[in-house]
């Protein structure tokens, strides 16, 4: 195993488990991610390594490789393997989603409407897929969501690294309906080039807009109680879409496996980590 002989970094070339690291992608404050190919599977991956001696960054890690291992869908990048180094870092290599920010995509302006009800069609869909899972997304913004050019699902999820489940015995307080006021607000700064204010309809900005999507994105900023669940956003982004002659995409042909109910990731003084998950069958 080959690293750089000032830092912790890998240098191009060396070897992290069945990958051949190409290039760095970027230097978090948790970890590091690498572009890398494996060496027996025609498969290109996104491998991030956490830096040394932090516990935090290595639970972060293995939280997030559970959360999409319990995660199938077209918008949500796959989880291919997790490993650990000699020197007990722990790593992930996750799949590549080639695309665009949707917050570089938007630049200062507004979406076009068939554009936009595409964009809160297919990531009410992923939230719909993750709470019915039990899993809250809690930093959704335009910066997380990729636009990419697959045809089952244009706008993609890409960066879950916040994202916890739903458990009762928690006293952290993990609510999907945040989830959804920040759908709300990345559709109504996409609509109306300007960010939401506390009372400001869409529709004052957009008058022209058409009334179903302007009540959707006004529900969706509501107070908690009054905000329509992500199957409820998705079903009338649908119908915005049929309506606009936006493009549609295939539906998956399986339904996976409804989630777990918690996840837990635990430690010991020597470094070890463990991870468990539990899941419920489907009803």
């Amino acid at each position: 195993m080959t690293r750089t002989k000032t830092s912790d970094r890998f240098a191009p070339g060396a070897r992290i488990g069945d990958y051949v690291v190409e290039r760095e992608v970027s230097y978090e404050a948790s970890a590091i991610v690498y572009f890398a190919t494996h060496v027996v599977l025609p498969r290109q991956a996104h491998l991030k390594v956490t830096h040394p001696g932090s516990r935090e960054a290595a639970v972060q890690l293995l939280r997030e490789a559970c959360i999409l291992e319990a995660l199938s869908h077209p918008g949500v990048p796959r989880v291919h393997e997790c490993g650990v180094l000699s020197d007990r870092r722990p790593w992930s290599s996750v799949e590549v989603m080639p695309g665009i920010s949707l917050e570089r995509f938007t630049g200062d302006g507004p979406l076009a409407l068939p554009e936009l009800v595409v964009a809160l069609r297919d990531i009410a869909d992923i939230l719909r897929h993750a709470h019915e899972r039990g899993i809250v997304h809690r930093r959704l913004t335009a910066g997380a969501i990729m636009h990419t050019q697959r045809r089952r699902a244009i706008y993609a999820i890409e960066d879950w690294g916040d994202a916890r489940t739903i458990d009762a015995e928690s006293a952290e307080v993990i609510d999907p309906r945040n989830d959804i006021h920040a759908l709300g607000a990345i559709a109504f700064r996409a609509l109306t080039a300007r960010p939401p204010q506390p009372g400001v309809s869409a529709a004052t900005h957009c008058s022209s807009a058409p009334n179903e999507l302007l009540a959707v994105i006004d529900q969706m900023l509501a107070e908690p109680v009054a905000r329509p669940a992500a199957g409820e956003v998705y079903d009338r982004a649908l119908w915005l879409c049929e309506t606009l002659g936006a493009p549609l995409f295939e539906r998956p042909r399986w339904t996976p496996p409804q989630g777990f109910v918690k996840e837990g990731v635990s430690g010991d003084d020597t470094g070890g980590f463990a991870v468990r998950i539990s899941r419920t069958r489907s009803s």
